[in-house]
């Protein structure tokens, strides 16, 4: 069984850097899923709200508090920080997510060092710069990882992986606190 952390953990990576670990508020997730004229029909939903929609599956559209990732071709994922509903358009589904994830906050010069250390993507600067997200594993589970700042990054984790996922990441930490 996982330990449980009580979170915020504060430590130091192997190489000496500081790392804060902390579970923060999700907000509202809502995904956004279709088939045939995606772009048009969910491009048209997102800029209802003032949104847009990303070209890519690394790039983020951020206004505010509210953050859209496109997560396949055929899909974007949606956080703010209240709820928001979308209309509905044929074919488009719009699905609540937000307790389906819990989110990670690493804070410090040490959060891209010690992330490395769990997923197979360059964290650098360059290779990963603010803005940008990648859905990856950590301990073979499917997350989200999003650099919010040079030394920022949220990792959103299934729910029933929270408590497990965060504990891994602790014990990868020599604690401060």
């Amino acid at each position: 069984m996982a330990k449980k952390h009580p979170l915020p953990i504060c430590g130091m990576t192997s190489d000496g850097q500081a790392v804060t670990i902390s579970e923060v508020e999700l907000g509202s997730l809502t995904q956004l899923a279709g088939w045939d004229n995606f772009d048009k029909l969910a491009g048209g939903i997102l800029r209802k709200k003032s949104l847009s929609l990303p070209q890519d599956c690394r790039s983020s559209f951020r206004r505010g508090l509210t953050t859209v990732w496109r997560i396949a071709p055929d899909r974007v994922l949606v956080r703010s920080d209240t709820s928001m509903s979308f209309e509905a358009v044929e074919p488009l589904a719009a699905l609540e997510l937000s307790h389906s994830r819990v989110c990670v906050r690493l804070i410090g010069p040490g959060a891209a060092s010690l992330l490395s250390r769990v997923i197979a993507i360059d964290l650098s600067e360059v290779g990963f710069p603010v803005g940008t997200f990648a859905q990856t594993a950590i301990h073979h589970v499917g997350v989200l990882v999003v650099r919010f700042g040079g030394d920022e990054f949220d990792v959103l984790i299934p729910t029933t992986f929270g408590v497990s996922l965060s504990g891994f990441l602790v014990e990868h930490l020599n604690r401060t606190r």
